[in-house]
């Protein structure tokens, strides 16, 4: 009996010291379904996450020691979601279902039927405009609520006529020969003509009679902006204008009252746009009442290169017939 006992005592011994262990006992992860949780040899804590938008926190789910129920369950929430979680579990052995969770975000409904995203487009409207080429429409009108103005009008891209310009101008005569004859009207006392040569109709209103004589105001047409400006040069010859036909020259004609004596000049624009004096050509009568007519003419610079005298009938009269005049320079 006595051999038996030491054994005993020393196996006890190593017993109670700890030397013996179950080696086929397993660290197992806790499972939860429920809120049932499966035996297990340490303490764990399992976290549960719900998917949600940004401005949502995240649920925490935390278990005490393993093989006791969850005691509770805290969640923070700011708002509902509109998220659904979805499971996704394995059967086990045991009976026990053995899973996690996840959430799955709902896709939202759509209730558009027309899948055309594309905005209509709207049509950018443009203001009329007017071709400053095209000078067919315009007209000149007066007011007697504006003395002193003239209307310019034309016509417009979108077919209306608009008054888009005023000029100062001296009416006074216009004014008194309407009052005189009702039968007149403006366009009697203006007149369209290309003066410098561009096709493009310049502008001569008369603003009084001297003798026989017009007084004229001129103004020349831009074509690149369709209005008309002031016109220095022409408004220095004072009347009116023509244009010859056979040579284009620019030509001024100054008659007396008796008919007889006149004196006309001619004028051509140079390559730098300058009206240049090209000749003059005057008639009158001598002491012994003879008509003669004096010829000057110009080179392109203005400069004097050649004078004659002739009479009426296109004899020629020597320079020092000492009745022949000559122009003032």
């Amino acid at each position: 009996m006595k051999k038996y006992i030491l054994p005993v005592i020393g196996l006890a011994l190593l017993t109670g010291c700890g030397k013996v262990s179950d080696s086929n006992v397993d660290d197992k992860p806790i499972n939860i379904v429920s809120g049932t949780v499966e035996a297990s040899s340490r303490e764990n804590d399992t976290y549960e996450s719900e998917a949600a938008s940004d401005s949502k926190k995240s649920s925490h789910t935390t278990t005490k020691l393993a093989g006791e129920k969850v005691s509770g369950t805290t969640t923070d929430k700011t708002k509902k979601s509109n998220v659904q979680p979805a499971t996704r579990a394995n059967g086990g052995s045991d009976g026990v279902v053995h899973g996690t969770t996840r959430a799955v975000p709902v896709a939202p409904r759509n209730n558009n039927t027309n899948p055309t995203t594309a905005e209509p487009t709207q049509e950018q409207t443009q203001a009329p405009s007017f071709d400053t080429k095209n000078c067919d429409s315009i007209s000149l009108s007066f007011d007697e609520k504006t003395p002193n103005k003239i209307g310019i009008s034309r016509e417009y891209s979108d077919g209306k006529v608009r008054e888009y310009q005023h000029l100062s101008v001296d009416t006074t005569y216009i004014q008194e020969q309407l009052e005189k004859d009702p039968s007149k009207k403006i366009t009697d006392f203006f007149k369209k003509v290309d003066l410098d040569g561009d096709t493009l109709p310049d502008l001569c209103i008369y603003e009084k009679e001297d003798g026989l004589n017009m007084v004229c105001r001129y103004y020349r047409y831009d074509p690149e902006t369709g209005v008309y400006s002031s016109w220095n040069e022409l408004n220095a010859l004072k009347y009116e204008v023509s244009v010859d036909a056979n040579n284009g020259m620019l030509e001024v004609c100054f008659k007396r009252d008796d008919k007889i004596e006149y004196e006309t000049k001619s004028y051509e624009w140079n390559a730098q746009k300058q009206l240049v004096l090209r000749s003059f050509v005057h008639q009158y009568t001598n002491d012994e009442n003879v008509v003669l007519i004096e010829y000057i003419d110009y080179d392109e610079n203005g400069i004097e290169s050649s004078r004659r005298v002739e009479d009426s009938s296109g004899q020629r009269i020597e320079p020092s017939d000492p009745d022949t005049p000559h122009e003032e320079e």
